[in-house]
């Protein structure tokens, strides 16, 4: 207390200045308008900037949050833009696509990403606890990513388009052309449909799209678009080069696709063959 007392003493002149010169701006403030109004003006300026930077302050820190729901809100309009039915996200959530094959679509985040060597994997945020298995197809907006490798609980190993292991049904758009698409290893934006006939349709420009015969992605997603063709084998057959429209390179939201039938489908694979 003793302090408090010394230390009013000790700024007494101060003080007391400070507290007629606040009177008097308040009673400037108060008996002349444009000196209220240019003060109002000036501390509504001063607490919009506050609250602004509040506010992103609050938004940096809200952006984890607002990127999984924004995750969550296109794997449902992706449902819808898909499918024919009207569905929500869930664990009992299903799409039907043109071909009567039931999807289910799961949000997923890249946690590490590879594409500068020959075989190339990507992980996810996103496992078995969540129901991911082995041989689910990988989306984004802009086309395909991989096909699910390995998981645990937590994780999932995506094998990348970008893998010189993988082989995947695409066909051209608007035709029934159909061949498989491979990755030689030289450039992330590139791949290759091999296996096209000589006898086939083959424009720059057109669009390369996944296959009706695929069991792992829903047909008809976009992949990429024809850059160059070329016959080869004596003129047998074309092999093609497809930019990619997904940059395989800067991967974030990536969507993990189920086909509910794809054991049922094996096991008709299975019998056909015998």
């Amino acid at each position: 207390m003793q302090h408090i007392i010394n230390f009013l003493i000790k700024y007494r002149n101060l003080l007391l200045y400070l507290f007629l010169f606040t009177v008097g701006l308040v009673f400037t403030i108060q008996s002349h308008e444009y000196h209220r109004n240019s003060f109002i003006h000036s501390t509504g300026n001063v607490t919009g900037n506050i609250l602004q930077v509040r506010n992103d302050v609050y938004s940096y820190f809200d952006l984890n949050r607002q990127n999984t729901y924004l995750s969550e809100e296109n794997a449902r309009l992706r449902m819808r833009l898909l499918a024919v039915g009207d569905t929500l996200l869930g664990d009992e959530a299903t799409l039907m696509f043109s071909d009567g094959l039931p999807y289910k679509v799961m949000p997923a985040r890249v946690v590490k990403n590879s594409y500068d060597k020959l075989d190339n994997f990507i992980t996810l945020d996103i496992g078995s606890s969540e129901n991911i298995q082995p041989d689910m197809g990988v989306i984004t907006s802009n086309g395909i990513v991989g096909i699910v490798d390995v998981t645990s609980d937590e994780f999932s190993r995506v094998i990348s388009v970008l893998n010189s292991e993988i082989s995947l049904n695409a066909q051209i758009k608007n035709t029934a052309t159909i061949g498989s698409l491979v990755w030689d290893g030289s450039d992330p934006y590139k791949m290759s449909l091999i296996d096209v006939p000589r006898l086939a349709t083959v424009s720059k420009g057109d669009t390369i799209i996944t296959g009706q015969q695929s069991t792992t992605f829903p047909p008809d997603i976009e992949i990429g678009v024809i850059e160059d063709a070329e016959l080869i084998d004596n003129g047998s057959r074309y092999r093609i080069d497809v930019r990619l429209f997904n940059d395989m390179t800067d991967l974030g939201h990536v969507y993990v696709i189920k086909n509910r039938d794809t054991e049922a489908l094996k096991v008709i694979d299975t019998l056909t063959n015998e």
